[in-house]
């Protein structure tokens, strides 16, 4: 007859109030009864994650599929995947997810729950994983686009230079097209859309700072940055 062996233990002593005991005791009994049971909250949330994780393995390899697909979204899963392999090359706008059927929204969520804590990278899941990733990339010229710029650092100051301006005839409203000078980490221009009022306000404060720089002043005339043969500009 096998018997089999006893699992591995841990003495744990512990101080309990003489007032707690009864209430201790019955606990470590719950506790015991549950565990013997396969009922105790850690035990269910492994078994949780380890459902989590199959699914998530399923939708890994339908994802795959897709991407190395021709279908109309299958880029949109592969600059998921890609995002995933690479965060920091591949960045991934999650609202891109909106545009996915609903089969394929469920599969990515199932495997960003799958690599939320990961035992392994999302590739290494695959033989020759790393190769069918860049293979992916590559099919759909990830590699290729322009590395995503720096988000504007909150009260930070750009020194900002016009480019150009875009606007619908008839229309108030306005985009202005500027370019960030003297940082080389944004190369591409930024558009700034404004509002018909928005549009006014500007209009008035920059023409109100052009006549004050302008006024004449007991000490100088015109504007302290005014350049040698500068005349004031004819639209003021």
């Amino acid at each position: 007859m096998n018997i089999p062996p006893r699992p591995k233990t841990h003495r744990i002593t512990s101080d309990v109030p003489e007032h707690l005991l009864e209430a201790f005791q019955h606990t470590v009994t719950e506790f015991f009864t549950n565990a013997h049971g396969g009922q105790t909250p850690a035990q269910r949330a492994v078994e949780i994650r380890a459902s989590d994780r199959d699914r998530g393995l399923d939708s890994l390899l339908q994802l795959v599929d897709v991407a190395e697909g021709g279908t109309e979204q299958a880029e949109t899963v592969a600059e998921f995947l890609a995002g995933l392999y690479n965060g920091t090359d591949y960045r991934f706008d999650l609202t891109a997810l909106r545009a996915l059927e609903d089969d394929l929204f469920e599969h990515c969520l199932a495997v960003l729950r799958l690599d939320h804590r990961p035992t392994v990278e999302v590739h290494s899941y695959f033989p020759g994983g790393e190769q069918r990733w860049q293979q992916i990339i590559a099919r759909w010229n990830l590699d290729k686009r322009p590395a995503p710029e720096p988000a504007p650092v909150h009260g930070e100051r750009y020194q900002a230079r016009y480019v150009t301006n875009q606007e619908a005839p008839g229309y108030r409203d306005i985009t202005l097209v500027v370019a960030i000078d003297g940082d080389p980490a944004r190369q591409l221009p930024i558009e700034l859309h404004f509002s018909a009022a928005d549009s006014e306000s500007m209009a008035r404060d920059l023409l109100d700072l052009h006549r004050r720089a302008w006024a004449p002043r007991d000490h100088r005339a015109g504007p302290i940055d005014v350049k040698a043969g500068e005349l004031p500009p004819r639209w003021l």
